[in-house]
């Protein structure tokens, strides 16, 4: 038996609540992501909407990998700069090289995830009939698209915010919806 849908839409809500605080505080934003996460697939198995939990979990294995990938930027990019500063610009330009390519490849990885997120929150608005999910993974969406130049980090974190409270509103479902 699966989690009871009114805890599942309590930890989804505040995980996502939590999750839009992840610029701030990282620990929080990491167990904010797995509460989301965890309280939506038991939504979408309650539901029984094998779509919307696959957009799920393929939802944060885009970001997981988008992340890795980002860190092996930020190493990348941290082992370049002395390289350049002391005159090996080929070592150094291989660095940013790489640094440049892992922010592109993470880019992407991040809208792919969003059309995912996207897909998950309309299901869930189509599911609830909270239509503040349409809103949130729109927001989601076009937030991983101005990632790259930063301010849709600010609207990642307005739809997580959008995502939590449509998840505390949402009328608790039954098994009739289907």
């Amino acid at each position: 038996m699966g989690m009871e849908p009114e805890i599942a839409k309590l930890l989804a809500g505040v995980g996502a609540i939590l999750a839009a605080i992840s610029p701030v505080n990282r620990i929080v934003g990491i167990v904010g992501v797995v509460l989301f996460l965890v309280g939506a697939i038991s939504l979408a198995d309650f539901y029984g909407d094998q779509n919307m939990r696959n957009d799920a979990i393929y939802w944060f294995i885009f970001i997981f990998i988008g992340l890795v990938a980002l860190m092996i930027g930020a190493v990348a990019g941290a082992f370049s700069l002395p390289a350049l500063f002391t005159g090996h610009l080929l070592a150094g330009g291989f660095g940013l090289a790489a640094f440049i390519a892992t922010l592109v490849i993470a880019w992407i990885l991040f809208v792919v995830s969003a059309r995912r997120f996207r897909n998950m929150m309309s299901s869930m608005a189509g599911r609830s009939g909270e239509n503040l999910f349409q809103t949130a993974g729109s927001l989601y969406y076009w937030g991983a698209v101005l990632t790259i130049i930063l301010v849709g980090f600010i609207l990642i974190a307005i739809a997580f915010i959008l995502a939590g409270i449509a998840f505390l509103v949402m009328k608790t479902p039954t098994k009739t919806q289907t």
